[in-house]
């Protein structure tokens, strides 16, 4: 099987890592506009996989391999996948789908035009965390679901990172942060519900991370700054001396694969000096909202509430579900699960904790789901037996309570309807 792929970055990297596992894989084209990427891709690929420097190049060559994964910038997505889909291309497509709805639906119907599979990287549907949790629900012993509280912890230094000095700082040039980076749990809360959305409220701001927070005498930089010692979002603790117990000791990993191919401490150090990531997080260009609460009624009458906060510690899920005769509560972190059947009072409740940690080591990312959702893919390929949670018109749904959402929130929280 033959594998393309467009944006070899810090995920298509990860895509190439998990499919090459597979002994009936070849990857025979990567596509990156960076230079050093392309040299990456070289080494981990081998010699015969044809590298182009941009997508043109790529395109214009015809159909090369079966499967094209396209995990480039957001605004890239929609012309990218359906270009790729009228070469002949299936696709696994990187989230979100596209940066605006009309977008989002484009890719659908090119999907169907062309008669493609198209797979979204929603992996979380295939992280045991939440795969434990929809097997919990669908035995029907905890009856209809009522409420699902979803939080998203995306951590301070994260949000730091990727929704501050990062690509999706600026939401003109990327998508809004409910959809860039929450549709994952919008996602799951449509995944565990089952049914159709019917209207969003959703309020939300950018608060902290701005110029009005900015310390006195701080610099522009962080290299620069005179309160660098003290500050918590300084570049070069984040990035270099592994003060963050989140970095760990190893240099090309993710963040800091972000920062540079191939990471090596002079190539952070530069990256800091000169880049993005080496500004002050109270002086960046950014736009994306540091805290977001969505209300969501679905069919049924079934509700949802949403949280995003960037305020947290770690980064880390939080999900409690109430049913008519039990409820589920998880912290994803801990990869517990504790779930309770009603009694006629506490004490006569059936209450089992279900401990999944162990089930997460053979796979890489977001709780297992990266590696899963490959796997799946794979088989799907071969005409074997799959679950194909993630193909298109499944994630069409989160998409759109996310760009309502975002509408609802720009009009000060007014409910907004979902009508697809």
């Amino acid at each position: 099987m033959k594998i393309a792929i467009i944006g070899y970055g810090s995920r298509g990297r990860l895509y190439a890592s998990e499919f090459m596992k597979a002994d009936d894989v070849e990857i025979v084209a990567v596509c990156d506009i960076c230079a050093d990427k392309l040299e990456q891709a070289k080494q981990d690929c081998g010699e015969k996989a044809l590298l182009f420097e941009n997508a043109e190049s790529f395109f214009v060559q015809g159909k090369l391999a079966d499967l094209c994964v396209v995990s480039t910038q957001d605004a890239t997505h929609e012309e990218y996948a359906i270009k790729a889909m009228s070469l002949g291309y299936d696709l696994l497509l990187e989230k979100p789908l596209a940066v605006t709805e009309k977008g989002c639906q484009a890719i659908y119907e090119a999907s169907k035009r062309y008669q493609r599979n198209v797979f979204v990287c929603h992996v979380l549907r295939y992280a045991p965390f939440f795969a434990t949790i929809k097997k919990e629900l669908d035995s029907g012993k905890y009856g209809k679901v009522a409420v699902i509280n979803l939080t998203e912890n995306v951590g301070h230094w994260h949000q730091a990172h990727s929704y501050v000095r990062g690509a999706w700082a600026d939401t003109t040039k990327s998508s809004p942060m409910i959809v860039a980076k929450s549709c994952h749990d919008l996602d799951i809360i449509s995944y565990l519900i089952g049914t159709k959305c019917k209207s969003v409220s959703s309020i939300g701001s950018l608060e902290f991370f701005t110029r009005k927070n900015a310390p006195e005498n701080s610099g522009e930089r962080c290299l620069e700054c005179p309160l660098q010692k003290d500050c918590l979002y300084d570049a070069e603790k984040y990035y270099i001396t592994d003060e963050g117990k989140w970095v760990g000791k190893v240099l090309d990993e993710w963040p800091r694969n972000v920062l540079a191919t191939a990471p090596t401490r002079e190539k952070l150090y530069e990256a800091i000096k000169k880049g993005p990531y080496g500004r002050c997080v109270f002086k960046c260009d950014n736009n994306a909202v540091d805290r977001q609460i969505l209300n969501i009624s679905f069919e049924d009458g079934v509700l949802a509430s949403f949280v995003m906060t960037a305020f947290s510690a770690d980064s880390y899920r939080e999900i409690h579900i109430h049913c008519e005769k039990g409820d589920i509560y998880g912290n994803m972190e801990k990869n517990k699960l504790t779930c309770s059947l009603f009694g006629t009072c506490k004490e006569t409740a059936q209450v089992t904790v279900i401990d999944i940690a162990q089930e997460n080591d053979e796979f890489a990312g977001h709780g297992g789901g990266d590696g899963r959702l490959v796997k799946d893919v794979l088989a799907n390929m071969r005409g074997e037996a799959a679950e194909k949670l993630t193909v298109i018109e499944n994630s069409l749904r989160s998409h759109f309570i996310g760009f309502a959402a975002e509408k609802s929130r720009l009009l000060g929280g007014a409910v907004v309807n979902v009508d697809k």
